[in-house]
């Protein structure tokens, strides 16, 4: 399979985007990438992108997105990004889902979710706020 690509025309070469790159075109490439100078960074055949100084500028709004705050809020099922979210490690988290789902008699395959303010729902309604259960 290899020897194909290989021994393939060079326009149908998988390869040759590296094979006709000289060290002092990826140096002088890599040095404008860092340098910051972008006009040198383009790869050569590709197309100018529109600047962002044509950009049309956002109109200021003094309401948020769609009015009602709530709408916005994070939520999960997934009790490792509910840890991350409410700022807890894993193994903290996990203690304190146990208790919390021991107290309000919920099996361990009860899917709950948790949203960023902490509050904790099953079935549709608010039962608990996980940050009751911090050590």
């Amino acid at each position: 399979m290899l020897s194909d690509a290989a021994s393939a025309p060079k326009s149908y070469s998988w390869m040759q985007s590296y094979n006709d790159v000289s060290a002092n075109d990826l140096i002088n490439y890599i040095q404008s990438v860092v340098s910051g100078t972008p006009g040198e960074a383009v790869a050569s055949g590709a197309e100018p992108s529109t600047p962002l100084g044509d950009a049309q500028p956002f109109e200021y709004a003094e309401d948020f997105p769609g009015g009602d705050v709530e709408e916005l809020a994070a939520s999960t099922n997934n009790p490792n990004y509910a840890a991350k979210m409410l700022g807890y490690d894993r193994n903290t988290f996990g203690n304190m889902l146990h208790a919390m789902k021991d107290y309000n008699e919920l099996r361990g395959d009860d899917n709950v979710i948790w949203h960023d303010n902490g509050d904790v729902e099953f079935n549709g309604q608010i039962i608990d706020n996980m940050h009751g259960w911090a050590p």
